[in-house]
């Protein structure tokens, strides 16, 4: 069960996430029950869980210490068993000292903390979320679009501030105005079409330009690796994954010198999807 905490007032929140009787607020016209209740058994997320309020929280620690919780409009318990995982973008610390997020709530959610670093601090992801996401906004059985190396370049050097969301959007952007064609760097928004002209490295020096063939060389390469990672060094499911035919998998890991020891050892390195 999903929870965006950041989409709803503090009156919806609670009787969102712990249900509430008939005429508990203005528009509660039958009684419901919460996603607690729902998920008891199973698991919920709290997906920007920095923004519940304050008299959440403390509904929210009585659940996660004594598996309990008051439905809105009832003293009646009711008791469940679930597993919680939240999310955020927010630095907790930092809205515990601004006093918008109890502590003791952090240290009982903060059992296993997996940090997940912004999209500019793994570029080697983004080869895999362009193919993931075209994929998406492609109609089934049309053949994706490539992406001309001027785009490669604009999208490389962007920073994404909105992280992986931001990637999405631009790239759903760049189908739309491409018309499902090859996507050039014109079909990009404004804000990463200009990255390959504007970027400069601190200091105001511009970064080293590699020759062209040599920048898509590395690409492929690394592209291909990361495929047959992902397909468990499967040469049939990494040729569905990249639109290719098998013949020309084969021909692409024998140019690049791709050995199957080698792939194996990346996929042993590769974090599943999902994990």
């Amino acid at each position: 069960m999903v929870v965006n905490c950041g989409a709803l007032t503090e009156t919806l929140i609670e009787a969102e996430l712990f249900g509430h009787e008939r005429g508990a607020f203005t528009g509660a016209v039958k009684k419901r029950d919460g996603r607690f209740k729902a998920a008891d058994g199973g698991t919920v997320f709290l997906d920007e869980i920095a923004e519940l309020p304050l008299s959440a929280q403390a509904k929210l620690l009585r659940v996660l210490q004594e598996g309990t919780f008051e439905p809105l409009g009832t003293n009646t318990s009711v008791r469940v068993d679930v597993r919680v995982i939240s999310a955020t973008h927010r630095n907790l610390k930092e809205r515990i000292a601004e006093g918008a997020f109890r502590e003791d709530l952090y240290y009982r959610v903060n059992v296993i903390e997996i940090p997940l670093p912004p999209l500019r601090e793994r570029p080697g992801d983004l080869s895999l979320l362009v193919h993931y996401f075209l994929r998406q906004f492609i109609p089934p059985g049309r053949p994706l679009p490539t992406v001309s190396p001027a785009a490669w370049a604009a999208l490389s050097q962007y920073h994404y501030p909105g992280n992986v969301r931001e990637l999405s959007h631009a790239l759903e952007h760049a189908v739309v105005l491409s018309g499902g064609a090859e996507i050039d760097v014109r079909h990009l928004p404004v804000g990463i079409s200009n990255q390959g002209a504007t970027t400069v490295e601190a200091g105001g020096v511009a970064p080293e330009i590699r020759p062209l063939h040599i920048a898509l060389r590395e690409f492929e390469r690394e592209y291909l690796l990361r495929a047959m990672a992902q397909a468990s060094s499967k040469r049939v499911r990494a040729a569905e994954m990249l639109g290719i035919s098998r013949k020309s998998l084969w021909e692409k890991l024998r140019l690049h010198g791709i050995s199957d020891a080698e792939t194996e050892s990346r996929e042993q390195q590769e974090p599943r999807p999902g994990s």
